[in-house]
């Protein structure tokens, strides 16, 4: 929709319509949720069909489908960038689920809070620190962002498949508002800021970011209705996280661009046969 023409039931910053994201024999899509515009294009190239679906404020849809694999069907896919920082991304992943997107992973870059994670490598999220503001208007700071379980275990095996199971790390991260004065200690608060960093190090979190809290805490509180036993179908959103790890504890900002680029292909191929894992597991 080049001319940004809106149709009454699009999405107001997106122009996702329901239509746009179903699939998947009534799943709908697998959404890829990058935070940079040029990733969520660059995750385009692996897919097929590509449709784009553009709007004024850069948050394009590229909409396409993974090849079939293994007797399966071809699995429809989408990739939508949700901009930088928890504000952004409660906008976007909000309109997404509007639009019936139930099946959500974020495909970010953070940097490491952990000397065994070090940068070219991936992490597949479990939970994440609520260290930012917008999530707290969807539930109490009390309720854990966590992923669902079974993207973990999708990735996880993405990341075996992808030969790279001794450089994937699956655990939790700090999700921010503020780059440069959390993480790097910017400001007249920087002594604090650092303090704070390396206690969550201490206690076990291993990556810092800026969006998985937002997207978590979103695929819960707008479950609530959803809620099914073992045996009775579950309906609930399901969002996990897959991170390039671009820096390390100690790079501040001072990245490798080799570095860079490794840990960008290594997690493309996690998310790519982590799809693979999942839609095989949903459809079973």
């Amino acid at each position: 929709m080049s001319d940004f023409a809106v149709p009454a039931d699009a999405q107001h910053h997106t122009r996702l319509l329901p239509s746009h994201l179903a699939g998947n024999g009534g799943r709908g899509r697998y959404v890829l949720l990058p935070g940079d515009p040029s990733r969520a294009r660059r995750l385009s190239e692996m897919f097929d069909g590509v449709t784009v679906v553009d709007n004024p404020r850069n948050h394009t849809a590229y909409l396409g489908t993974l090849p079939a694999r293994d007797g399966g069907p071809p699995i429809d896919v989408a990739a939508v960038a949700t901009g930088m920082g928890p504000g952004s991304a409660e906008v976007i992943v909000h309109e997404v689920i509007a639009a019936g997107g139930r099946r959500l992973l974020r495909v970010g870059s953070c940097g490491s809070l952990s000397r065994q994670v070090r940068p070219g490598q991936v992490v597949v999220v479990s939970g994440a620190v609520r260290d930012e503001q917008a999530s707290r208007h969807y539930a109490p700071v009390e309720l854990p962002a966590v992923a669902d379980h079974r993207v973990v275990a999708a990735m996880s095996a993405g990341a075996r498949a992808a030969g790279l199971g001794a450089d994937c790390f699956v655990g939790l991260c700090h999700t921010k508002a503020s780059l440069f004065a959390r993480e790097f200690g910017a400001g007249p608060a920087g002594e604090a800021n650092r303090a704070y960093q390396a206690w969550l190090s201490r206690a076990g979190v291993i990556a810092s970011e800026m969006e998985a809290s937002v997207l978590f805490i979103l695929a819960t509180a707008m479950s609530a209705d959803g809620v099914r036993s073992l045996d009775g179908g579950d309906q609930r959103i399901q969002a996990g996280c897959v991170l390039a790890v671009y820096g390390g504890d100690d790079s501040h900002m001072k990245l490798d661009p080799a570095l860079v680029a490794l840990s960008e292909e290594r997690a493309a191929a996690v998310v790519r046969e982590g799809l693979y894992a999942w839609a095989a597991a949903d459809r079973a």
